[in-house]
């Protein structure tokens, strides 16, 4: 089956089957291809889905040129006979990932383990996890990270069900994960993971991303704990801490921020035609703003409130998104960028009737905005011969964090600049919103 039979709604992060109707029976038909939602986030298990809808539909289509009956069949009679298949199917999880066969277990279940799990499968899970995410506005990228790691759970355990979990499977699973190479997926595309497993002097995956899917899929259990599933979180526990060697600085310093801001800045943005480089690496220099958040923002985001000219970072349209629920916030403009001519900009694109501040840059499949302005970011660095390890765009947002501790600013202040929740209900509830005149005065003039 060819791989542009699944594809991935990325709107709502699930798999659809796409079959494409053979020539002789398009004109019949009435139509060239037609796409079936699977319900399914997963890719493991959407592509035996889809496989096992492919081969029906060819025998449909068979059907069609044999049976006179079957003449009469429309595109949406036979999407129906396919949802209906696809009901059974997820009736019997098993027989699905049968064809999609993981790694073997170590070892036989004991005597206490031989008995029938009847609960909510890994898969069923995943599916019910991200659905939560996605409704609860979970941005993109962060539901992705969470589908790679189910995946890669669902390759090396199998679709089993969760109830069934021992801890020599959370053990299989880090101990599996620690064995990887980095990269897999541009490097060793067509590999299995059995194969993966014996590749020799292939570079591994750092401790960090190992960390990231060990957290992720440990959320996962204990979601499935809250929700009743099951009644132990299996992972937890089964990554031991590493001693770092070294204390990485992550906050540009002093001469690193007049290097970057410094007059090759122009050279690299506006005399390029590349006014969103510029911008974009000023404002977050001047408010720890995210790269994202900044690269999204729209005309209308900024605007002149009690006197005060302020960004307003926020996810009201449907191209935005924002990390958290405390990442909505008004954060005002410092008198640097505004003598800069930042407003000037402003007015020109807002003349040439663009809706996007920075209209050069596209919204990118599970990344943002920021894209383009990270990767040219990274090359700028390299250029100006910063090439420490957790330097990066985003450690613009270290830099104004640590200034700011380092003069004593009050940290609630601090947090409603950047877009953190205090970490306290009270705050966070009851504190409201500081005025604008108090940011201003309190943190961004002493950026």
């Amino acid at each position: 089956m060819s791989s542009t039979y699944l594809v991935l709604r990325q709107s709502a992060y699930s798999f659809l089957f796409r079959s494409i109707i053979p020539k002789d029976l398009q004109t019949q038909l009435g139509s060239r291809q037609f796409q079936l939602s699977l319900k399914c986030g997963i890719r493991h298990r959407a592509k035996s889905l889809a496989l096992h809808l492919y081969n029906l539909t060819q025998q449909i289509y068979a059907s069609i040129r044999q049976s006179p009956a079957e003449k009469q069949l429309t595109p949406q009679q036979i999407k129906d006979r396919l949802k209906l298949e696809l009901e059974h199917l997820k009736l019997d999880d098993q027989a699905i990932t049968a064809k999609h066969k993981p790694i073997e277990k170590e070892t036989q279940p004991t005597s206490l383990q031989q008995q029938v799990h009847t609960g909510i499968s890994l898969a069923q899970l995943s599916d019910r996890y991200l659905q939560t995410k996605t409704e609860a506005g979970y941005p993109e990228k962060t539901i992705k990270g969470y589908q790679d790691s189910h995946q890669l759970m669902l390759e090396i355990l199998g679709n089993c069900a969760v109830d069934s979990l021992t801890h020599q499977d959370g053990r299989k699973l880090v101990e599996t994960i620690k064995k990887l190479p980095a990269n897999r997926s541009k490097c060793y595309p067509k590999l299995t993971l059995q194969q993966l497993l014996l590749l020799e002097d292939a570079k591994l995956l750092s401790y960090k991303t190992i960390l990231k899917h060990v957290e992720r899929i440990s959320s996962l259990i204990n979601w499935a704990i809250n929700q009743g599933y099951t009644n132990q979180n299996v992972f937890r526990g089964k990554l031991e801490p590493i001693r770092s060697q070294q204390i990485i600085e992550k906050h540009f310093t002093s001469d690193e921020m007049n290097l970057i801001l410094g007059e090759r800045l122009k050279k690299e943005s506006l005399e390029q035609g590349k006014p969103e480089r510029y911008w974009v690496t000023m404002l977050s220099a001047y408010s720890g703003a995210r790269l994202n958040e900044i690269c999204q923002l729209n005309v209308d985001d900024i605007s002149k409130t009690d006197g005060i000219w302020l960004m307003n970072i926020n996810d009201k349209t449907e191209d935005k998104s924002i990390k958290t629920l405390s990442s909505t916030r008004l954060v005002p403009l410092h008198a640097k960028i505004l003598k800069l001519g930042f407003l000037d900009y402003v007015d020109q694109i807002k003349n040439e009737k663009q809706q996007k501040l920075f209209p050069n840059l596209k919204k990118m499949a599970g990344a943002g905005f920021g894209t383009r302005i990270s990767h040219w970011f990274a090359r700028y660095l390299k250029k100006l011969g910063i090439k420490k390890k957790g330097k990066n765009f985003h450690s613009f947002r270290h830099t104004v964090v640590n200034k700011l501790t380092s003069q004593k600013v009050y940290q609630p202040f601090i947090k409603e600049l950047i877009g953190h929740s205090h970490g306290s209900i009270t705050l966070d509830i009851y504190g409201g919103r500081k005025p604008l005149q108090v940011l201003l005065n309190e943190c961004v003039i002493k950026i």
